[in-house]
């Protein structure tokens, strides 16, 4: 009886080992189920580093990155009305990935915005976050970002910007011009998140005070977007 207690005992010692480490190896990655192949070797091809832990601040880089959506994404207003958009969630309600397939005409103009969007757990007065990010084009960089959370911000509401806040949103232009055939192409985030001391002057941490103390950072990515121009004739 006892060979069997201790048996058992052994067997869920390993199961929690392995659903740890699970966990772990998932939390590298992207959510990229449902992604083409070839978004799934630009997106697998990168690394993010592990996140640490700070057990001294009741709030930590994790808690940061749960909180944080960075999305990128067509302004509403000029996706033209015959297009297709597909958008699929992720963890915590998050988008993972956002498809737009536009057939003939094609728009004269097309841009892409970025959005942070905080969920509302987090105070970034007290716990003030640098963002700086990149914009990728089909493995290539076409942007840039920078900006500091600070503030009881969130609820998936972009802020109108004042003198006094830092910029949520950012535009990139894709083309002025419409395209005169069709073609796909895939564009993302990658950024880097620093978390700061308590109630550190938000100024100081955009202008970069190399006196200040970094407590934390990691890097994320963010939803995949794929942008699609059917040619004439392709089936719907």
């Amino acid at each position: 009886m006892y060979k069997k207690y201790f048996l058992w005992l052994f067997i869920v010692f390993l199961l929690s080992i392995t659903s740890c480490n699970s966990y772990f190896e998932n939390r590298k990655k992207p959510d990229n189920q449902g992604l083409s192949a070839s978004e799934k070797e630009i997106l697998d091809a990168y690394n993010p580093s592990e996140v640490p832990s700070n057990t001294n601040l009741k709030k930590n880089i994790g808690d940061i990155e749960g909180d944080l959506q960075i999305l990128i994404q067509v302004p509403e207003k000029i996706i033209p009305t015959h297009a297709r958009v597909q958008k699929e969630e992720g963890a915590h309600g998050k988008v993972s990935r956002i498809e737009i397939e536009i057939p003939p005409p094609y728009p004269e103009k097309m841009k892409v915005e970025v959005n942070l969007l905080p969920r509302g757990a987090i105070n970034y007065s007290e716990y003030p976050v640098k963002v700086e990010g990149k914009i990728i084009q089909d493995g290539k960089e076409i942007g840039l970002f920078k900006t500091v959370l600070t503030g009881a911000v969130g609820g998936n509401i972009i802020p109108v910007p004042t003198e006094t806040m830092f910029p949520m949103r950012f535009e990139v232009n894709l083309w002025d011009n419409a395209p005169v055939e069709g073609f796909s192409t895939l564009l993302y985030t990658q950024a880097k998140l620093f978390l700061y001391a308590p109630f550190t002057e938000p100024k100081k941490i955009f202008d970069n005070d190399k006196s200040l103390e970094i407590i934390e950072e990691t890097e994320v990515l963010g939803n995949p977007l794929r942008i699609t121009l059917k040619k004439e004739g392709d089936g719907k």
